[in-house]
């Protein structure tokens, strides 16, 4: 009966601790929310106490434009980059599914937190003591702890903070290439926004041009035949219109999903191209992307956790004394019936003799092998991954300079003065359109070399790990030419 008691009494306990342990854990999510904050300091990121999580990386700027972005997507209105990038360090998918391994790095730090390697070991023995002159009964109690003496577990406690500092700098380097995703999105939304607007104004220009026909062909200046073709023109145009405002789509769409932006309402992008600038220097680059590059920080995170590791699994190799002691009662019944007691004190100590922990520490150094050979790989690549995007950057930049600042602005005003030539009749239809799709031509490779450009910039900026000028998307930059 006391048995169970004592059960049912242990139940409770586990019952009230569980239950403490939800509420702490509750409270454990929102403390740990409030200890972990990544912030910018120095142009780097690093790991300070006292901020939400959920806010990484965030003043009160930044608070503001997560609010302003939720408004905003109430409102339906244009979205700044700020705006989405702030809203992406919130809602984007995959930084949270890169935050969500802090649970594994808190999940090593516990495990290594135990005093002693192991539990200790309790025995009981009883029975009877058989002889001539009679029976008796011997009863040995004994209880057994081991323990180490090498520092193992301050070993272990400095390889899981080795290990959530990987975990810390994979956040950063998951947060870096979500940067640059919508980085160069954003503006590929609005080289995608300034091909609608381009088929648009096509179109506005064959409509207005079916009414010039029109009243040409009422004054017998035209034919049937033109008129027909004009409106075929107009049709084509429509078409271009709807595929024009697909590819929009599409990129918004995908925007959205880096994002984690709601797709019902994709965000339209606000703002304009920018003109094409230069980027720093190669040496410049360089010498940025070996300080400031979240993936070279990870691997270099991650060779100084393996190391921690190798640490682990050598002093682990040493012996682990077991200290016990043991009570016996012994009752001689050829001494009289006497009872005798026994207390003896016991230390043991194996041998590391055949095994020595040579799985684990084979295992250890050839993950620390691996983890160096990937950063040497990276580092050895970066210069010539660096000056490749860069190449393209400028050979991008030169072919948008090459169609002038005039130019492009006035394609609306080639086109008014095709129309006004063929009103006046200058020119015939079939004059007319080859001048329309010579400028359309223009335009187009334009906005293909600002696309490129775009593209090209923000792959440089990635392999760099900082935004090169400072603009509406960035606070940190290398400078400019």
């Amino acid at each position: 009966m006391g048995s169970v008691s004592r059960s049912w009494r242990r139940m409770a306990v586990w019952r009230l601790a569980w239950i403490a342990g939800v509420v702490s854990g509750c409270g454990g999510v929102s403390a740990e929310r409030a200890s972990m904050r990544e912030e910018a300091v120095g142009g780097e990121l690093v790991v300070v106490r006292g901020a939400s999580r959920a806010s990484a990386a965030r003043g009160p700027s930044e608070r503001a434009a997560i609010r302003r972005a939720e408004v905003i997507l109430a409102a339906g209105r244009e979205v700044s980059l700020d705006q989405l990038l702030a809203f992406a360090d919130r809602h984007s998918p995959a930084l949270e599914a890169a935050r969500s391994e802090r649970v594994r790095s808190r999940a090593e730090r516990v495990a290594a937190s135990p005093e002693v390697p192991d539990e200790p070991e309790l025995e009981v023995a009883a029975g009877p003591r058989l002889a001539t002159g009679g029976a008796g009964i011997e009863v040995e109690a004994g209880i057994a702890q081991r323990f180490e003496i090498g520092g193992e577990r301050g070993r272990r406690l400095a390889a899981a903070r080795r290990q959530h500092a990987v975990t810390e700098a994979r956040i950063a380097d998951a947060r870096w290439i979500v940067h640059c995703e919508i980085h160069a999105g954003f503006h590929q939304a609005l080289v995608a926004r300034e091909r609608v607007a381009l088929a648009r104004s096509v179109l506005a220009f064959q409509e207005s041009l079916v009414h010039i026909v029109e009243r040409r062909l009422a004054a017998g200046d035209a034919s049937t035949f033109a008129l027909r073709l004009a409106q075929a023109e107009v049709a084509q145009a429509r078409q271009a219109v709807l595929v024009a405002e697909q590819e929009l789509l599409a990129v918004r769409l995908a925007l959205a999903e880096v994002s984690g932006w709601p797709p019902a309402r994709p965000p339209m992008p606000a703002g304009h191209l920018d003109a094409p600038r230069d980027p720093p220097s190669l040496e410049t680059l360089v010498a940025t992307a070996y300080r400031r590059v979240p993936a070279l920080r990870a691997r270099r995170a991650a060779v100084r956790a393996s190391a921690a590791r190798v640490e682990v699994a050598d002093r682990e190799t040493w012996p682990r004394p077991v200290v016990g002691v043991t009570y016996r009662l012994e009752h001689d019944p050829g001494a009289g019936g006497e009872a005798t007691h026994v207390v003896m004190g016991a230390v043991g100590l194996p041998l590391p003799i055949f095994r020595r922990n040579r799985g684990e520490r084979a295992r250890a150094r050839a993950e620390l092998s691996v983890a160096e050979a990937e950063l040497s790989a990276d580092e050895r690549t970066l210069t010539a991954r660096i000056a490749r995007t860069r190449g393209q950057v400028v050979a991008a930049a030169r072919r948008l300079r090459s169609y002038g600042d005039d130019i492009l602005p006035r394609f609306a005003e080639n086109l008014g003065l095709l129309g006004r030539a063929y009103e006046l009749g200058e020119i015939d239809l079939l004059e007319l359109s080859i001048g329309r799709e010579r400028f359309l031509r223009i335009q187009s490779d334009a906005l293909d070399a600002h696309r490129d450009y775009l593209v090209a910039l923000a792959a440089l900026e990635r392999e760099v790990g900082v935004d090169l000028w400072h603009d509406d998307h960035g606070d940190h930059h290398a400078g400019g030419h």
